[in-house]
């Protein structure tokens, strides 16, 4: 239990780094200062959820994957509704639906 933790723990940095480059990857002036953080940080969410979307022994993933999942898809929706960055809103769609699929497969395999 612990290494998991450790784990999750370790996944952090890497997240920072991504969304970090995806906001100055792609950048969006047309939209205001914070808005622009939508997309790059709900790409970010939508990996954690990835990479943590196995994790359905102990149902850790109630608790780790499918909260973050569900702001990720919560964060999609209102960048969608604003018309925040294309290129990262189709990114994230498909970032979602494979954590999504992890999560099922996950459930299934471990068959809670």
């Amino acid at each position: 239990m612990m290494g998991i933790v450790l784990l999750l723990i370790a996944l952090i940095g890497p997240m920072v780094l991504l969304s970090t480059f995806l906001y100055f990857r792609f950048p969006d002036e047309s939209v205001g200062r914070m808005d622009r953080y939508i997309p790059p940080l709900t790409s970010a969410l939508a990996i954690w959820a990835f990479c943590t979307g196995w994790l359905w022994f102990y149902l850790f993933n109630l608790y780790v994957s499918l909260p973050v999942l569900l702001l990720a898809i919560g964060m999609q929706g209102y960048a969608k509704s604003k018309d925040l960055n294309p290129k990262l809103r189709r990114i994230n769609a498909i970032l979602i639906c494979a954590a999504c699929g992890i999560g099922l497969l996950g459930y299934f395999y471990f068959d809670v």
